[in-house]
Parts: structure tokens; sequence; C-alpha cells
């Protein structure tokens, strides 16, 4: 009788184990890829610039206009959305409306379209310190912060990947980043060119070359 007891725990103990592989150790949660786990998050962010509004004078000084030229600069590269040029209105209303005029021309010499800029006023507490201001948007990409040593022996035990696996490269991607902005939305292709594709299409038909002249290069191989 004790034998069969026996046979019958050691069963049980068998069926207990095989249960408790087919259940799977692991579950769907810890199949996360890196970037699930590390995601890039896209932030929008204000640029701004500041000119002071002089009563005794509109015209902008050599120092403003070159902060011009590199704002601008720098909204072509990474701006989106109009470049607003905001002006102090009430007291020197006309000195302030006159100085944007002046930031206004500055920036489309600096490359930006008539058609990006647009215009704001703000109402102000005095008869001193009126500015202007001049802003754009940008979009900055940020990774997940690295340096997680938490949970790493019970990873281990799992057979699971250390919680840093991927995040350096997450954060080098986020830094690397031309336009962060392409993460929310594709950037928008520019026009081709009709001419160009009208001019190829006229040298088939004529039985013309189409492709782009070519030199032949002479490889030499080292000994």
């Amino acid at each position: 009788m004790s034998k069969r007891v026996s046979n019958i725990a050691v069963v049980s103990a068998l069926a207990l184990c095989a249960a408790g592989c087919a259940a799977g150790f692991n579950g769907p949660e810890h199949a996360m890829t890196v970037a699930q786990a590390h995601p890039i998050a896209v932030d929008s962010q204000t640029v701004t610039l500041t000119i002071d509004a002089d009563a005794t004078t509109t015209d902008l000084s050599s120092r403003d206009q070159a902060r011009l030229r590199a704002f601008a600069n720098a909204y072509l590269v990474n701006g989106h959305g109009p470049l607003t040029i905001t002006a102090p209105s009430g007291f020197a209303d006309a000195d302030g409306h006159e100085a944007a005029a002046d930031i206004r021309q500055a920036l489309n010499d600096a490359g930006v379209s008539w058609e990006t800029l647009s215009g704001a006023t703000y109402r102000t507490g005095g008869d001193a310190g009126d500015q202007l201001i001049v802003s754009y948007t940008r979009y900055v990409a940020t990774a997940s912060e690295c340096g997680v040593w938490s949970g790493v022996r019970a990873r281990d035990y799992r057979n699971l990947r250390s919680p840093n696996h991927g995040c350096a490269t997450q954060n080098n991607i986020a830094a690397m980043l031309a336009d962060p902005h392409d993460l929310i939305a594709p950037a928008a292709l520019s026009p081709r060119d009709a001419t160009s594709t009208a001019r190829a299409i006229d040298a088939y038909r004529n039985g013309e070359t189409t492709s782009s002249a070519g030199e032949d290069i002479e490889a030499q191989v080292a000994d």
C-alpha cells in the first residue's frame, strides 16, 4: 500500500513540473522591442529672440541685424510653422510697429519668405523696457534615461536582457536626428523639376542617351 502511495506522489510531482514548464516562464510583456522599452519622445519648444525697441530710432543696430540673421538661419533649419514678430502696443505704438517692419525686412533678406512671417501685439506696462519678440516652434527628441540597475539579478534569472539594453542606441538616434518632427510626420517633398523631366523624355523619344555622362576610371591594385 505504501509503495502505491509513493508511486502516486511521484507521478503527481512529475505532472506539476510538466504543467509548470508548459505554462511559460515569461509573458508577452517581456517581449518588448528596444524601441518600446526605450521610446523616443518628441516635444515642441518655443524659441524666442528679444530686441529692445529704441524710441529714438527705428533703425536696427548692426548687432541686432546679426542676431536676426542667425535666428533666421536656425529657423530655416529647425523651425516649423510661422515665424512670429510680436510688437508692443499702447505706448510708443508707432515706434514698435516701425521696428517690427524693419525686423520683417531683415528676416526676409535672410531667406525667410513673406508668407511664413506673421505678426502679433502685446500690452506693455509702461513707457520703458518695450521689447519686440521674435519666436518660432521647433521640436526636440529625448530618449529614456539610461543607467537603470534595479532588478538586474531577477532579469538574469529569467533569461531577460538588461534594462539598459539598447538605451544608448536610442539616445544616440535622438541626438542625431536632423529634424525630430520627422518622427511625428514625414517631411513634405519638394516639387519635381518638370523641365528636367520633359528634357529626359524628349531625349528618349529622339533616341538620345538619357544617362549622365561617365568617365572610365582605371583601378590599380597594390601588390
